[in-house]
């Protein structure tokens, strides 16, 4: 039993220490690789994606849902190219979804100024279109209808420029019909319509020319005749002149002369009034320094009822009879009103082309 039992022993205490060495061996080389866990942590997670995936992630959230076709993607891509926004702020400014990028693109580079009968629709150059794009403008208005077709210009953008007709000259209401469309690849058109209303106001540069004064019969029986000549102007200022004057001759009243740029129906101007009076009376004085309240004499109504843009530019003649005579005399002045267009809007140093 004593010879079987050590050899036991021994073996015993072999196995241990060649255990331990290789559980040493072991830690050994478990350190020698890299920890898996930190690598782990270091990689990003499924809703932190590289900077192309977070791109399309947004514009899918902003953008995408499921009543909008796979073509959306790829426009609103094209939109950020182009305007080198970030993809939010960029499709918070955009207005329009249509069927195509290209139509999208387009839809949402048009621009429109206006002022008095002129329109200015501009589409932006450099838009990443695939292939041509048609726009056709109607103009639709009381005064008249028109259309405008180009094709889209990618180097230089468009301009459709529109002028509308002069009409009564009256505000009015013009609706601006875009009709967008590009080829289908199996034939036909994909289309895409926006629809505007410009309140368009005409505006007139209007010039009176100076009074001229023919006096026909004498006020008084002997010399000159003393006048005092009175008016309301355009803009309802109450005026006077005094001057001195025979039968036959002209007299010309130069502070009559009156001139405004962009006048509109939607303001209050009126036609001249006019009238005068033989000085050569006891009431001269009071007259002078009375009217137009008039200091219980008659005079002459106030402003006139009639616009000022009534009728077309001519020269205005009539007669007069003094208020407090009978003496006559004839006048003309030349009146003209020029409708203004407006072809540089888009460009505000430029002067405007009448």
């Amino acid at each position: 039993m004593t010879i079987v039992r050590y050899p036991c022993t021994a073996c015993l205490v072999f196995l241990m220490a060649w255990g331990l060495w290789m559980a040493c061996q072991a830690q050994d080389n478990q350190d020698s690789f890299p920890a898996s866990a930190p690598a782990l942590e270091e990689r990003p997670s499924s809703a932190e994606r590289t900077t192309d995936e977070g791109i399309k992630t947004q514009e899918s959230e902003l953008i995408t849902d499921d009543h909008h076709p796979v073509t959306g993607e790829i426009q609103e891509r094209g939109i950020v190219d182009k305007f080198q926004a970030t993809p939010g702020k960029t499709f918070m400014q955009a207005q329009y979804q249509a069927p195509t990028a290209n139509l999208t693109l387009v839809a949402n580079a048009l621009r429109l100024a206006y002022k008095s009968v002129s329109t200015l629709v501009t589409v932006a150059p450099n838009l990443p279109v695939t292939q041509p794009v048609e726009i056709s403008i109607g103009y639709y208005s009381a005064a008249g209808n028109d259309r405008i077709t180009q094709s889209y210009v990618r180097a230089s953008g468009n301009r459709f420029l529109y002028n509308d007709k002069e009409g009564d000259g009256k505000p009015r209401t013009m609706t601006i019909s875009i009709s967008l469309r590009e080829p289908k690849a199996g034939g036909g058109f994909e289309t895409f319509a926006v629809n505007w209303q410009a309140p368009l106001d005409p505006l007139y540069d209007v010039s009176i020319g100076p009074f001229a004064f023919d006096l026909i019969s004498k006020c008084d029986a002997v010399g000159k005749s003393e006048i005092l000549f009175t008016w309301y102007a355009p803009d309802q200022q109450y005026h006077k002149f005094r001057f001195s004057t025979r039968a036959g001759s002209r007299t010309t009243i130069s502070p009559f002369a009156w001139s405004r740029q962009e006048v509109s129906w939607s303001h209050k101007v009126s036609r001249p009034t006019e009238t005068f009076y033989d000085e050569d009376n006891a009431a001269t004085e009071m007259l002078w320094n009375c009217l137009p309240a008039g200091c219980g004499f008659t005079v002459a109504s106030g402003p006139s009822a009639q616009h000022l843009l009534t009728g077309a530019s001519a020269m205005v003649k009539g007669n007069l009879k003094a208020m407090n005579d009978n003496c006559q005399a004839y006048f003309e002045y030349p009146m003209t009103k020029t409708l203004r267009w407006y072809p540089y809007l888009d460009s505000p140093t430029v002067r405007d082309h009448r």
